[in-house]
């Protein structure tokens, strides 16, 4: 038969479909190649890592790191995990001059998510960036007026937002009121921190650009306790305890809540468990409450020097409070709902995501199950079908969450309370807190 009777009769068309559907999501066509940007052996790149080697139609071609030792051992894993060598850089902006790469997955320090988010989107690459998504809010404004102008995917790791049975809880909550009207979200993250002490500065090693690491931030001189991780406590780099860990959570109670922007923010703490001659810049203690519009409250609880677990036996987690009951999310991804007295009306598998029949006032918050892997499929999900709007935290959810964070962080350093527009979120006649919204860049390394 001839090539063109074949496909008049119809039986090429069906092989064409058929080897389109045989192909699935791994196809060449299909595979997003992707660049990890922050790869260390301990770090949260390398839990990444992990989780990308099980998401199909997704390659690993670059690993990025401003540490030599990192990037060895991103390329090693990959090429154990994959069969894939991948690139080796250490500067973010040449792996972005590389036209076969889709995407950028960012797990850098908070004082670069922003700046890589940005310069990924501007470069035509969608990005995936840990949170919080921004270290200051005029970089939040930022991410989502480049979002919006260039329409790339973007996604923060928030992955509870892709956690089946919170879809289904938030659902429940929000279009079947399963707790009637929902007033109060009641968040907390309770750990216990290592001291860092009082650093002393030292010689840059040859593993390292520390140039590059600081990137957009004031120059400082390196010190003995400051990488891979303490940076999270200095000023400079880190957005303290409550960017760290709070994004998490509110971000959850925000979602349940159905708000945006509150029209007040209210911070207090301090440090008063680490020694005042240490290095730490952040409370080890705080409080904070958002006030929204309609008589809607959001609370963080944070402490980082005590890890005991008041709530529900979990060191974090989101409490919906409403007029008609109760919703607990925990860590592990199990969801449950008490009615007025306190008794277990609904359930909802952390693993499995599905409601459970039960009649138990059982409330343990189980293990860890983060769904960082669904996650990351809704990303690459969303770049195949380009539908930037439909990744699970997109830009407009990551940046009013992580926002939340930063206005809190703000008005703890300035006199403890901001009135908000709850419209544009910004202070309300705050010359100090303005002062604030933006950051001191490094010359050359401003976001604009």
């Amino acid at each position: 038969m001839k090539r063109r009777d074949f496909i008049k009769a119809g039986t090429g068309a069906f092989f064409i479909a058929a080897a389109g559907k045989a192909i699935g999501e791994g196809a060449p066509s299909n595979r997003v190649r992707v660049a990890v940007i922050g790869c260390h052996e301990k770090g949260r790149g390398a839990a990444i890592l992990k989780v990308l080697a099980k998401v199909p139609g997704i390659e690993v071609a670059t690993v990025c790191d401003v540490d030599s030792r990192a990037r060895d051992f991103a390329a090693a894993f990959v090429q154990k995990s994959s069969g894939n060598t991948p690139k080796k850089e250490k500067d973010l902006r040449k792996v972005l001059q590389d036209k076969q790469l889709d995407a950028v997955i960012s797990e850098t320090p908070d004082h670069w998510h922003a700046l890589s988010a940005v310069l990924a989107m501007r470069a035509g690459k969608h990005v995936y960036v840990e949170k919080p998504c921004a270290f200051c809010p005029r970089e939040g404004e930022i991410i989502l007026e480049t979002w919006k102008k260039t329409g790339m995917v973007f996604q923060m790791g928030a992955q509870r937002r892709s956690s089946a049975a919170f879809l289904a809880a938030v659902k429940a909550i929000r279009d079947e009121h399963a707790i009637g009207s929902p007033k109060w979200g009641k968040t907390w993250y309770m750990t216990r921190r290592a001291p860092i002490g009082k650093g002393a500065d030292i010689p840059v090693p040859d593993w390292l650009d520390w140039e590059l690491w600081q990137g957009p931030a004031p120059r400082e001189n390196l010190r003995d306790n400051l990488l891979h991780y303490n940076w999270h406590w200095f000023r400079n780099w880190g957005t303290g305890e409550a960017g760290n860990n709070s994004v998490h959570f509110v971000d959850i109670a925000r979602w349940c809540l159905g708000v945006d922007y509150p029209e007040r923010a209210v911070s207090s703490g301090g440090k008063y468990w680490i020694p005042a001659d240490t290095d730490w810049e952040w409370p080890d203690t705080q409080n904070i409450s958002w006030e929204f519009p309609g008589g809607k409250l959001i609370t963080w609880e944070g402490l980082s020097c005590a890890n005991i677990k008041p709530y529900q036996n979990v060191s974090t987690g989101a409490m919906i409070y409403g007029d008609q009951g109760c919703a607990f999310f925990s860590p592990g991804g199990q969801v449950e709902i008490y009615d007025l007295k306190g008794k277990t009306v609904r359930t909802w598998d952390g693993k499995s995501g599905q409601e459970k029949i039960t009649n138990t006032d059982n409330r343990s918050g189980g293990g860890w199950n983060d769904t960082t892997q669904e996650h990351l499929e809704n990303f690459a999900k969303c770049i195949r079908d380009k539908t930037p709007e439909r990744a699970n935290a997109n830009a407009e959810i990551g940046v009013k969450s992580t926002y939340l964070a930063l206005v809190g962080n703000i008005a703890q350093f300035t006199g403890g309370a901001i009135n908000l527009d709850p419209v544009t979120g910004r202070p309300i006649q705050n010359p100090a807190a303005m002062r604030l919204w933006s950051r001191e860049y490094a010359k050359g390394w401003e976001l604009v």
